[in-house]
């Protein structure tokens, strides 16, 4: 579910960037254009950004800073940014927790089983007293496959994670840069 999760923010945020790029462009260019288009970026993450971010614009304008933003109003939006920023990167990292427990929790389990198989194997010498094959191997086999149990779920966990991790980290690595060209955009069209 997270593979598919971030594959949509993947693709409305390449829908996204592709947009504001074009409606960007140029020097008479309108920041606000696409703050109404919720249903096509929904699930992008720079859309949240840049929603955010027309937001505090409009606000600080409506303020009364009709002759344009300073200094301190583009810090402001740019903390604000930052923060949207920062809700953005843990919705795209949550429940990835779930298989670093995977990868750090299976080989546990599995080396439980193994010593319980162990202890089993022993203790069926012996109660039996006798030691061949049919009193060792049924023990042995349980301790070998809760082995392969455990790093069964382990090893296909480390690779789920190190790959969700990261198109997490890319779309967060945008998200940076989004946040930097959007502030530079906005200084261009309404700094002072």
């Amino acid at each position: 579910l997270k593979a598919i999760y971030l594959g949509r923010a993947r693709r409305a945020t390449n829908r996204f960037l592709s947009a504001y790029r074009t409606q960007t462009a140029g020097a008479g260019a309108s920041l606000d254009s696409l703050a109404s288009a919720g249903r096509s970026y929904g699930d992008s993450p720079l859309f949240a950004i840049y929603r955010q971010g027309i937001e505090q614009i409009r606000d600080r304008l409506q303020e009364g800073a009709s002759s344009g933003l300073n200094d301190k109003s583009l810090g402001a939006i740019r903390a604000t940014l930052d923060a949207t920023a920062v809700r953005e990167q843990q919705r795209l990292n949550s429940l990835l927790v779930l298989l670093t427990i995977a990868i750090s929790g299976g080989p546990f389990i599995g080396l439980l089983g193994t010593v319980v198989g162990v202890m089993v194997t022993f203790a069926t010498i012996a109660k039996t007293g006798d030691i061949n094959i049919a009193a060792i191997a049924p023990g042995m086999a349980a301790a070998l496959l809760a082995t392969v149990a455990g790093l069964g779920v382990a090893i296909p966990a480390l690779f789920g994670y190190n790959y969700l991790g990261s198109r997490a980290k890319e779309l967060a690595a945008d998200m940076h840069v989004f946040g930097d060209e959007f502030i530079a955009k906005v200084n261009e069209v309404h700094g002072v």
